[in-house]
C-alpha cells in the first residue's frame, strides 16, 4: 500500500514539472464538466491500541466532475461524488457490544459479552477540491497529476458482520437476524476530511470529448469514528477510546466534455 501512495505521488511532481502551456489538442475551455465513477479498496489507520485494521475494505462511488481552468495545463478541479466505503477492524482489547436487537417489533436491549471484530459501511456525499496539472497532448493522450482534498459528508453508518461471543463460554459467531446490520450513526462523525492526490491521462476521442482513467489516493487527516464508542465498551462499563481515520485508493474512470 505504501509503494502505491509513493507511486502516486512521483507520477503527480511528474506530471506537474512537466506540464507546460500549449495550443494544440482539444479547444481550450474555461470549464470542463463530466461523468466519473471510482471504485476502490479502503483501510482504516488505527492510532491507538486496542485494535487493528483488518484487511481491506471496498470504495465505490461515481458522480459529476467539473473542471475551472486557470491556464492550458493548471486546472481547479472539483465536482459531487456519491460514495460507499467500507472498514474493517479487529479488536484486541476485552470488549463488549451493547445493541438493541428487534423482535416482533419489540426492541430490546442486549449486551454481546465479547466484540472481536466488525465491518463499517460509510455512505457519504464527497466534495473535492484539487488542483489539476495538465501536459500537452501526446498523440490523442493528455497525462495529468492532481493535488488537494476532499470533505466528505457522512451521511448514514452501520455495523455488520459484527463477530462476538454472545455469553461467557460460547463460541464465537456472527450476530443475525434483524441484527446482522447495527446502526452505526452514533459512533461517526459528520464530516470527513482527507488529503487526495493522483495521476492519469485522459484520451481525446473527438472534438472536447475525452476518456478519463487515472489512480487516486485518499487519505485521511481526521478521524471518521468518535473518540468514546457510544457501544463498545469494557466490563468496568469505561467506554473504549479509540483514533481511527478512513483511507482508500481508487480507480478514476470517466468522461469529460
Amino acid at each position: 500500500m505504501k509503494k502505491i501512495i509513493t507511486l502516486l505521488v512521483i507520477l503527480t511532481m511528474s506530471v506537474t514539472v512537466f506540464g507546460q502551456d500549449i495550443s494544440t489538442g482539444p479547444e481550450f475551455r474555461k470549464h470542463r464538466f463530466g461523468l466519473k465513477g471510482t471504485p476502490g479498496v479502503a483501510y482504516f489507520g488505527v492510532n491507538k491500541p486496542g485494535k487493528k485494521n483488518k484487511g481491506l475494505g471496498y470504495h465505490i462511488g461515481g458522480g459529476l466532475n467539473y473542471e475551472y481552468s486557470l491556464s492550458k495545463n493548471v486546472a481547479i478541479a472539483s465536482g459531487l461524488i456519491f460514495s460507499q466505503t467500507t472498514g474493517k477492524v479487529e479488536y484486541l482489547d476485552t470488549l463488549g457490544l451493547d445493541y438493541v436487537s428487534i423482535s416482533n417489533g419489540t426492541e430490546t436491549s442486549e449486551r454481546a459479552y465479547r466484540l472481536h471484530s466488525r465491518s463499517y459501511v460509510f455512505k457519504s456525499v464527497d466534495i473535492p477540491l484539487k488542483f489539476k496539472f495538465r501536459t500537452p497532448e501526446i498523440g490523442y493522450l493528455t497525462y495529468y497529476g492532481e493535488f488537494g482534498s476532499t470533505v466528505n459528508i457522512i451521511t448514514g453508518a452501520f455495523a455488520r458482520k459484527n463477530l462476538v461471543t454472545l455469553n461467557d463460554g460460547d463460541t464465537q459467531s456472527l450476530l443475525s437476524g434483524n441484527e446482522t446490520t447495527l446502526d452505526a450513526n452514533d459512533e461517526v462523525f459528520f464530516l470527513r476530511g482527507g488529503v487526495n492526490f493522483g495521476a492519469g491521462v485522459e484520451w481525446n476521442v473527438a472534438g472536447n470529448t475525452s476518456l478519463l482513467l487515472g489512480l487516486n489516493g485518499n487519505l485521511g487527516f481526521t478521524n471518521i469514528l468518535k473518540t468514546n464508542s457510544a457501544s463498545i465498551n469494557y466490563d468496568s462499563g469505561d467506554a473504549f477510546k479509540r483514533a481511527t481515520n478512513l483511507n482508500y485508493i481508487a480507480l478514476q474512470v470517466g468522461v469529460q466534455f
